[in-house]
């Protein structure tokens, strides 16, 4: 999604880099705060993913393939669904307070200012460019 919106493709308004701010929390955080979620092993809406609840959060290591996210590319001609479990997704139910958020990661030190000036604790900021497209 994150290429998607930096690019400006399948009719969604492109968002230059420094615009996106990753605001960064944890399974561990979002069960401490009592948050509804799902988890999935691949892209959500793809038809061959499943959805998973905290009933299922003690195997999230072996439902999800951290190489396939891990991994620089998306595509492999050999693994044809590999695209699909790279895009594994934890979604979150609603709002997540500030309370739950561990950090954010920035584009570059012109957003990492922005949002400092914001109010966010600028030791919890994080420039980290190789994250974006």
């Amino acid at each position: 999604m994150l290429y998607v919106v930096q690019n400006g493709f399948n009719m969604v308004t492109r968002t230059p880099a420094e615009n996106i701010v990753y605001c960064v929390s944890s399974v561990q955080k979002t069960i401490d705060l009592k948050l509804d979620f799902v988890f999935t092993d691949g892209h959500a809406v793809d038809g061959f993913s499943t959805q998973y609840t905290i009933e299922d959060i003690h195997n999230i290591d072996s439902i999800i393939d951290k190489n396939a996210i891990d991994s620089k590319y998306w595509r492999d001609e050999n693994d044809l669904d590999k695209k699909r479990r790279k895009e594994a997704e934890f979604l979150v139910l609603g709002d997540i307070a500030p309370d739950g958020i561990l950090g954010y990661l920035t584009y570059k030190e012109n957003a990492k200012k922005r949002i400092i000036d914001f109010g966010a604790d600028a030791s919890r900021v994080v420039i980290k460019p190789e994250y974006y497209f």
